[in-house]
């Protein structure tokens, strides 16, 4: 009897272990992620400037705007430390709509 409890245990965490390895999560690394923050970031950019891009005036304003969020965003962001974060906000300052 102690040996079919075992067995069905033993069975038990075999499919257990199988189902995790098939859906599991894909665990990103850290510079995977920063990619991916970056690009959204980007896209972000493009949707929201685009509209201001013969208002000079206006497209620095919202791109200042815009820019102080993602500042206070990468302060709290765990995938950049604070060089890494500055970094990019220099390149996302520097970037124009299409």
């Amino acid at each position: 009897m102690d040996k079919l409890i075992l067995l069905a245990i033993l069975i038990a965490l075999f499919f257990l272990w199988l189902w995790i390895q098939r859906n599991g999560t894909q665990v990103r690394s850290k510079e995977e992620k920063q990619a991916q923050i970056k690009k959204s970031y980007i896209r972000y950019l493009d949707e929201k400037l685009t509209p201001f891009k013969n208002d000079k005036d206006a497209l620095i304003a919202q791109k200042t705007k815009i820019l102080k969020e993602f500042a206070k965003e990468l302060n709290q962001n765990l995938f950049f430390d604070e060089e890494e974060a500055r970094s990019l906000l220099q390149e996302l300052a520097s970037y124009e709509p299409n």
